[in-house]
C-alpha cells in the first residue's frame, strides 16, 4: 500500500480566499505590512540591532501597469525558511505559541493574498543570520523557483508585484497611500511611500495615549481627525492590553444605525465593525482602540470569540459605565446635555442596568399630557397628583385631551423602552405611585351626567344603544373634558377576545363550551357622550328613532377615527350608509320614507 500526498489547486485556493475569506482585494496591502512589521519585530527579538527600522513601499508606473515593491529591513529568510514558509500553504514562521503573540500575522496564508491582484510574486530576501540573498518567484499556477539574485541586498525582504489591467486601475498611487494610511495608522514603524507624485511617510501620527501627558483638546482633535466629525466628549478606554478612546457623538443616533469604529490589533487596523467588542447600548459612541492580546480570525478582519474577547468587551463596557458615574458626581450639566441628545440610547442602557437607572432617570425625558417632562419632574408630580402611563402611543393620543384642565398626569409609555422604565420606577422611588392607565382609570375622568339631562335624553340613549348592539358597543352619557369633545370611544379589555369568538375562526374548536358567564362579565366597548357638549345636549330633542340610529352611528365612527382605531369593513359600511341617510334627511326633512 503506497502513501500519497494531497494535491492543492492553488488557483482554487486563491478563488476561495477572494470569495469567502477576504472582504476586499486591498487586504494584500495589510498582509504585506504585517509581514514587514513582523520581520522587523523578529529581528528585534533575535537581539540583532536595527539602526533605523522602517518599511518602504515603492510605486512606479510601467508600460502596461505599475510595479509595487514592499521592502523591510527585518530578519530576512534563509533558503530553508523560503522552502518552509513561502512555498507551503498554511505554514507560518509565527506558529509557536510562545512567540505568536508578538506578531500580527499567524496563519501562513498572508502572502497568497498577493495573488488576488497579481499573477506572479517575486520575493528577494537576505537572512541576517546567513547574510546571503535569494530570489523566490511564485506563480498563480502553483509553481515556484528559487535562484540567487544578480545583486545582493542588505538584510531584509523585498516583495515585488506587477499590477496590470483592472487591478492597476483600481490601485492608483493615491488609493494605495490611503489604504496604507488606514492599515498602518497606529504602527510605530515609519511607513515610507516612494511614489512618482508623492514621497512621504504615510503614518507617524500623533497618538495621545502614547504620550506621557495629553491635553483634553489634543485628544478631542485626535478623534475629530480620525472620524471627521465633532464630538461632545471623550471616554478613555484603558484595560489589560487595551488603549483607546470612545468619542460621544453630538448627533442623535439609533441602535439600528451602523456605527463605524477603528479597531486595531497590535497597532494594525483590523475592522470598523465593533459589534464584537463595543457594547450594543453604546451606539452613541465612535471608538478608536488598540488591543494587544486578542486572537484574530483567519481573515484578520475580525476576532475569535474566546475568553480574551469577552474580557476585553467587559473592560470596555466598564470604562464607559464608570465615565457616566463620574459625570453624575462631578459634571451634572454635561450629563444632562448628553442625556438630552442621546435620550433613546441612554434609555436602552437604563432598562438593563440598575445602577445606570438611578444615575440617568432624573435626566431622561418623556412625552406627557403636560408636555415633555424629565424623570425628576414626573417623580415630583407623583407626590401631588395621580400619574398614569399608557402602553401604546395611540392610547396616549386619544387620552391626552381628556386630561386638559385636570389634576392628573399621563405619560406616553408607547415609545421604545419607556414602558419598561416606568414599570421599574416604584422599585427605586418607594413613595412614587404610577400605574398603567386601564379602563378602571376612566373613573377619575368621567363624571356622572346630571339626572335631569339623563331623563331628557332617555329616548335618544335607548335607541342609540339598540343601534350599536351590532357593533358590540354600549352607549352612556358622562361628563368629561374638554367640552369640545362630543364623544369618547373606549375599547373593552376583552374586546379582542370577543372579536375572535365572533369571527367563527374557532367555532369548531370551541363548540360545546359554555361562555355564558364570561360574556356576562366581560368588559364591553363603550361610547361615552359628553353631557357638557352643546351638540350632545341638543340630541335630547331628537324623537325620531331612525334619525337617532343614523346620528349615533356617525358619532360612533367619528369617535373611532378620533381615537386612532382602525376601521374594518363593517365600520366603513356603517359610515357610508349613515352619511347617505343624513344627506337624504337634509333633502327630505322629516319625511324618512324609503330611507
Amino acid at each position: 500500500m503506497g502513501n500519497y500526498n494531497f494535491k492543492v489547486d492553488l488557483k482554487g485556493i486563491i478563488r476561495l480566499l477572494s470569495d469567502n475569506l477576504y472582504s476586499s482585494d486591498k487586504v494584500f496591502l495589510r498582509e504585506l505590512l504585517q509581514n514587514a512589521a513582523d520581520a522587523i519585530e523578529a529581528r528585534k527579538k533575535a537581539g540583532i540591532p536595527c539602526p533605523e527600522p522602517k518599511i518602504t513601499i515603492t510605486y512606479r508606473r510601467t508600460k502596461d501597469g505599475a510595479e509595487l515593491i514592499f521592502a523591510d529591513n527585518g530578519i530576512g529568510l534563509t533558503k530553508e525558511e523560503i522552502h518552509t514558509f513561502l512555498s507551503v500553504i498554511g505554514q507560518s514562521s509565527k506558529r509557536d505559541d510562545t512567540i505568536r503573540n508578538s506578531y500580527i500575522g499567524q496563519f501562513g496564508i498572508g502572502l497568497l493574498s498577493c495573488f488576488l491582484v497579481a499573477n506572479e510574486i517575486k520575493v528577494i530576501t537576505c537572512s541576517i543570520v546567513e547574510g546571503k540573498s535569494y530570489q523566490w518567484i511564485g506563480k498563480s499556477d502553483g509553481s515556484y523557483v528559487i535562484t540567487e539574485p544578480k545583486k545582493q541586498i542588505d538584510a531584509g525582504t523585498q516583495v515585488l508585484l506587477k499590477l496590470t489591467g483592472a487591478k492597476y486601475q483600481f490601485f492608483t498611487e493615491q488609493e494605495i497611500i490611503d489604504d496604507l494610511s488606514e492599515y498602518g495608522f497606529l504602527l510605530k514603524l515609519p511607513i515610507f511611500f516612494d511614489g512618482e507624485n508623492q514621497k512621504r511617510i504615510v503614518n507617524g501620527n500623533f497618538i495621545p495615549w502614547r504620550q506621557s501627558f495629553s491635553m483634553a483638546d489634543e485628544i478631542m482633535s485626535f478623534g475629530e481627525q480620525v472620524f471627521e466629525e465633532t464630538f461632545l466628549d471623550v471616554i478613555p478606554l484603558i484595560g489589560d492590553d487595551i488603549r483607546g478612546y470612545a468619542y460621544i457623538s453630538t448627533r442623535q443616533t439609533s441602535a439600528n444605525t451602523p456605527i463605524r469604529h477603528k479597531i486595531f490589533l497590535q497597532n494594525m487596523y483590523v475592522t470598523d465593525d465593533g459589534k464584537e467588542l463595543i457594547p450594543k447600548w453604546a451606539f452613541f459612541t465612535r471608538c478608536i482602540v488598540n488591543f494587544d492580546d486578542l486572537t484574530p480570525n483567519a481573515s484578520r478582519e475580525g476576532f475569535t470569540k474566546d475568553h480574551k474577547l469577552l474580557k476585553a468587551k467587559s473592560q470596555i463596557e466598564k470604562c464607559i459605565f464608570d465615565y457616566f458615574v463620574s459625570l453624575s458626581q462631578y459634571d451634572v450639566r454635561k450629563l444632562k446635555q448628553l442625556t438630552q441628545i442621546h435620550n433613546v440610547a441612554i434609555k436602552s442602557l437604563v432598562i438593563e442596568n440598575d445602577q445606570i437607572f438611578k444615575l440617568f432617570f432624573p435626566f431622561l425625558t418623556f412625552p406627557t399630557s403636560q408636555g415633555i417632562l424629565t424623570g425628576f419632574q414626573i417623580v415630583n408630580a407623583s407626590k401631588k397628583i395621580p400619574v398614569n402611563y399608557c402602553l401604546q402611543v395611540d392610547d396616549f393620543r386619544r387620552l391626552s385631551p381628556l386630561l386638559e384642565g385636570t389634576e392628573s398626569l399621563l405619560v406616553n409609555g408607547g415609545y421604545l423602552y419607556d414602558a419598561g422604565i416606568l414599570q421599574k420606577l416604584p422599585k427605586y422611588y418607594k413613595n412614587v405611585k404610577i400605574a398603567v392607565f386601564d379602563n378602571r382609570s376612566y373613573d377619575n375622568l368621567l363624571a356622572d351626567a346630571p339626572v335631569e339631562q339623563l331623563r331628557e335624553m332617555q329616548f335618544f340613549l335607548d335607541y342609540a344603544r339598540q343601534a350599536l348592539e351590532v357593533s358590540h358597543c354600549g352607549v352612556s352619557l358622562k361628563k368629561f373634558s374638554p367640552v369640545s369633545l362630543q364623544a369618547l370611544y373606549v375599547q373593552g379589555e376583552d374586546a379582542l377576545f370577543q372579536e375572535t369568538m365572533d369571527s367563527n375562526n374557532f367555532s369548531g374548536f370551541f363548540e360545546g363550551f359554555d361562555f355564558g358567564d364570561l360574556e356576562d362579565e366581560r368588559d364591553t366597548n363603550m361610547l361615552y357622550l359628553n353631557s357638557d357638549n352643546s351638540f350632545v345636549q341638543s340630541l335630547g330633542q331628537v324623537q325620531d328613532a331612525k334619525l337617532v340610529q343614523t346620528i349615533i352611528q356617525v358619532i360612533y365612527i367619528q369617535a373611532l377615527l378620533a381615537g386612532h382605531y382602525p376601521l374594518k369593513g363593517t365600520e366603513m359600511e356603517i359610515m357610508n350608509r349613515s352619511l347617505q341617510k343624513l344627506m337624504e334627511y337634509a333633502l327630505y326633512g322629516s319625511d324618512m320614507e324609503g330611507i
